[in-house]
Order: structure tokens, then C-alpha cells, then sequence
């Protein structure tokens, strides 16, 4: 992997949740942008063009899963790694995201070990040249 520090973008409309996440991701050495819904999530991943998104599915404004849709349409972004973070049921998540590319779901209440680890699995499999 890139010896950079790459960059996650946290969205969540959960306070606690988007700085549990940020101080998590700043200890594996990520830099971290967050925010508290789509829009945002629009919004920074444009303008900061992060290496991947953590991002809540159910959120004011903007939900998750139209973010994914607007993102996937811009050149920009089209190509970023997204985990969805949810806590609704999983079989009502995943047909809504199963044929998504670069896209991975984990249920709340978060584990952060797995939430690491898959961040180490998307970032190496899908890191962009720097």
C-alpha cells in the first residue's frame, strides 16, 4: 500500500458514531473528513476526493443510498469504496446494494475491528495510484 496516509470520509447523522469512527481511523493512520448526512457526503467527497466513505444509510437530507446513486454518476466519484453502516435489517439493505461496485455493508451497533479491517480490505484492493 501507498506509504500516504489515505483519506476516509465519515458520514453519519450519529455525533457519537462520527467520532468513535474518526478517532478509530486516525489511530490506523487515515486521515478522516466527516459528516452528518448525504449532502455532505456530496458535497466533500467532491471537493476532498477521499479513498473511500463510511457512510450511515439512513440520514437526514440526503440518505445513504441516494448519495451512492449521485456519486456513482460523477466521474469524480463514481470509482470511491462506500461501507454502509446501517441499522436496519440486513435483508432489507442488501438487494439495495448488492450489485453496487466497490460497495460493503456492516450492521450496527459498529465493531470496530471489523469496520478496520474492512477499510484495510477495500483501500488495498481498490487504491488509487498517488
Amino acid at each position: 500500500m501507498n506509504s500516504k496516509p489515505s483519506t476516509i470520509l465519515v458520514i453519519d447523522d450519529d455525533p457519537d458514531i462520527v467520532r468513535i469512527l474518526e478517532h478509530a481511523m486516525q489511530e490506523e493512520g487515515h486521515s478522516v473528513l466527516t459528516g452528518q448526512d448525504g449532502q455532505m457526503a456530496l458535497n466533500l467527497a467532491r471537493s476532498r476526493h477521499p479513498d473511500l466513505i463510511i457512510m450511515d444509510v439512513q440520514m437526514p437530507m440526503t440518505n445513504g443510498l441516494k448519495a451512492l446513486e449521485f456519486l456513482r454518476k460523477m466521474p469524480e466519484t463514481k470509482d470511491i469504496p462506500i461501507i454502509f453502516l446501517s441499522g436496519a435489517r440486513s435483508e432489507i439493505i442488501y438487494p439495495m446494494i448488492a450489485n453496487a461496485p466497490r460497495v460493503a455493508f456492516i450492521k450496527k451497533p459498529i465493531d470496530l475491528e471489523q469496520i478496520s479491517s474492512l477499510v484495510r480490505e477495500l483501500l488495498e484492493k481498490y487504491s488509487k495510484p498517488r
